[in-house]
């Protein structure tokens, strides 16, 4: 389960810049063991947070792995991710892998559908979903708490805002 992004590298020392993608901030504390990997699907190897701190939206690490900026620099684009035995777990206190949403049907809580997962898509602001409908037509929605009701295996059950259906 992907935790964060490394975005670019900070400073000379080896310090990454994430860009989390998680709300449970204990993920970066000092002494976790993440498992860094090129995407989100890759196998990786495992690093621990030696170093820990907020930076406006972002988080400022330090890995045992990195030594230096041209290491840290190396690794832009790279992911964050839990270890398995922790995803499988997190899985059960309703986090998700992103990369599993692509294919669920999404309905509102009445049933009715608005089509497939088409696309994830992980930028500044909130994760959205690309939502493919019968016929070509897609449409965006945040995959945030006040629009998303449940999520399990096949099925996204949502709220969206009024007027959602009309863009």
């Amino acid at each position: 389960m992907v935790v964060g992004r490394i975005v670019k590298a900070h400073g000379i020392k080896g310090e990454v810049q994430v860009e989390p993608m998680t709300e449970h901030e204990e993920r970066f504390a000092v002494g976790r063991t993440l498992v860094l990997a090129p995407d989100a699907d890759a196998d990786g190897v495992s690093v621990s947070i030696v170093a820990s701190r907020r930076h406006k939206q972002r988080w400022l690490l330090k890995l045992d792995r990195i030594d230096d900026r041209t290491h840290a620099e190396q690794r832009s684009g790279y992911y964050l991710l839990i270890p398995h035995d922790e995803a499988v777990q997190a899985q059960a206190e309703d986090e998700f892998f992103l990369h599993a949403l692509v294919g669920c049907e999404v309905k509102d809580e009445t049933g009715r559908s608005f089509g497939d997962v088409i696309s994830v898509i992980e930028s500044e602001g909130p994760v959205l979903l690309e939502i493919g409908e019968p016929g070509g037509q897609r449409r965006f929605l945040p995959f945030v708490e006040a629009f998303v009701r449940h999520v399990d295996a096949t099925t996204i059950v949502v709220s969206p805002p009024e007027g959602w259906e009309e863009l």
